[in-house]
């Protein structure tokens, strides 16, 4: 998906919509087993060749920490900056499915738009970014993407994890939703 995207920044959003929950579908696959991936990102979603059907890989973060492996400390940050959660941001300790689900929201809303939601000099700076600032609206960006479309990324992309979806599976099911809960600071307008 990375070359994919470095060659077509905007993707078709039928496309959008069937990678995107291609990937939730794994993700909901990996959390029901206990497995947190934390380093959800384009490079790590592969698509097949003949198919195009999406694969995720790239689990080495997620397998070390299960080993038991010191990755983490508090204050740490372990992933890849553009697409961490804000509870990665931050080195949280305990992480749960909603942070790939808030990174997956990030990879879509880059496929939908072409472009990532946040840039900085330095990876502080992004991580910062994450914490702290909202996105673009989707529709800002891409005026032809459908609004509940919009509205299930924006709200995986939410900084808190109890106002994203509660599961990588309901973002799935929230992709083709035509009437998906707005995100939390669209509601208020």
């Amino acid at each position: 998906l990375g070359t994919l995207l470095s060659h077509e920044p905007r993707q078709p959003i039928a496309e959008v919509r069937r990678i995107a929950r291609e990937v939730a579908d794994a993700l909901a696959f990996a959390h029901g087993r206990g497995v947190i991936h934390r380093d959800v990102k384009p490079d790590n979603v592969l698509l097949d060749r003949e198919t195009g059907r999406a694969t995720v890989t790239d689990f080495g973060i997620a397998q070390a920490i299960e080993a038991g492996a010191r990755l983490t400390l508090t204050g740490i940050a372990v992933g890849t900056p553009a697409y961490m959660s804000p509870e990665q941001a931050t080195g949280e300790r305990e992480v749960d499915g909603r942070s790939d689900v808030y990174s997956l929201g990030v990879v879509a809303y880059q496929m939908l738009t072409g472009r990532t939601p946040f840039n900085a000099g330095n990876s502080m700076a992004l991580l910062v970014k994450h914490c702290t600032e909202r996105p673009l609206p989707i529709v800002e960006l891409r005026p032809d993407a459908p609004p509940a479309l919009c509205a299930a990324i924006e709200r995986a992309m939410a900084k808190a994890p109890e106002d994203r979806w509660p599961s990588a599976a309901a973002f799935r099911d929230a992709l083709d939703d035509h009437a998906a809960s707005p995100a939390p600071w669209r509601a208020e307008v």
